[in-house]
C-alpha cells in the first residue's frame, strides 16, 4: 500500500470518529449546526474539515458579510454535496437557493442534505449552469449572491459582456489557476471598476485549536484539517460599488 492510499484509509477513520463524536454536525464557523451526510460526490468530500468547521475558513469573513447583506437569492454554481447551498439556506431563512451541480450523484446528495437540514423547500437543485442558464437566473432574481466553484469555467461563465447583470451581484469565486493561470488576474481586471474586489489566498490551519483533536497524533490532526488542494488556492470576493 502506498502513502496516498494509506492516508485515504486513515482519513475515512477520522471522518467516522468526528461524526460519531459530534453527531455528524458542523461544530464551528458560519454553518455551525448543519447536518452533513456521509455520502460524497467528489474526492472524499472534505468531510473532516467541514465537520470541524474550518473548511475554506479564509472565506468566513466574506460569508458573514454576504449573510449580513441578506440577498433574496443565492446561486451556488458547483454545489457538490451542498455544503454552501444548504449552509446559506440555513443562514438565510428568507432566501431561495439555486444549486447547480454537473454530477448527478452530487445533485441527489445536495437534495437529501437540504431535506436533512429542513431547508429542502428553499433549495432548488439543477445540473450544469452555462452562460444562458445564468442569464435566465439573473433575469429572474435581482442581485443574487453568486458562490462559484466551477472547476476552471470561471472566465467563460462570469462574463459581463454576456450577462451584464453580473455587475450588480455579490460574488465569491474560487479561482482554479492550476487549470488556467490567467483566471485570477483576468477576473480582477474584469471587475475592477464595477466591484470592490478582494483577493483571498489559502492560508494555514491550526489543528491544535480543536479540543476534539488534541489527543490525536500529529499526522491524524493534520489529516483532519487537510483540504487536498493541488496548489495554493485563490478566491475573489466581489462587492458591487
Amino acid at each position: 500500500m502506498n502513502v496516498i492510499d494509506a492516508a485515504r484509509i486513515r482519513r475515512t477513520a477520522i471522518t467516522n470518529e468526528l461524526a460519531r463524536v459530534n453527531g455528524a454536525k458542523v461544530t464551528t464557523g458560519p454553518f455551525a449546526g448543519m447536518v452533513l451526510l456521509p455520502d460524497i460526490a467528489w474526492g472524499d468530500g472534505d468531510l473532516p474539515p467541514r465537520l470541524l468547521g474550518c473548511y475554506e475558513e479564509e472565506l468566513h469573513p466574506a460569508v458573514a458579510k454576504a449573510i449580513a447583506r441578506a440577498p433574496k437569492a443565492v446561486v451556488n454554481i458547483g454545489a457538490a454535496e451542498g455544503y454552501y447551498a444548504v449552509g446559506m439556506a440555513r443562514a438565510l431563512p428568507q432566501s431561495r437557493v439555486l444549486a447547480f451541480e454537473i454530477n448527478e450523484r452530487g445533485q441527489g446528495i445536495c437534495r437529501r442534505a437540504a431535506d436533512a437540514n429542513q431547508v429542502g423547500d428553499r433549495v432548488v437543485v439543477g445540473g450544469k449552469c452555462d452562460v444562458d442558464t445564468l442569464r435566465q437566473v439573473l433575469t429572474q432574481n435581482e442581485r443574487p449572491l453568486l458562490i462559484v466553484d466551477c472547476e476552471g469555467d470561471e472566465l467563460t461563465l462570469l462574463d459581463p459582456a454576456q450577462n451584464p447583470a453580473i455587475l450588480k451581484c455579490d460574488m465569491i469565486i474560487e479561482c482554479h489557476d492550476f487549470i488556467n493561470a490567467r483566471i485570477t488576474p483576468t477576473l480582477r481586471e474584469r471587475f475592477f471598476y464595477s466591484h470592490e474586489v478582494e483577493l483571498v489566498t489559502e492560508g494555514p490551519r491550526d489543528p491544535n485549536r480543536f479540543a476534539a483533536l488534541r489527543r490525536w497524533s500529529s499526522l491524524d490532526r493534520w489529516l483532519a484539517v487537510n483540504e487536498n488542494r493541488p496548489c495554493t488556492m485563490n478566491w475573489l470576493v466581489c462587492w458591487p460599488r
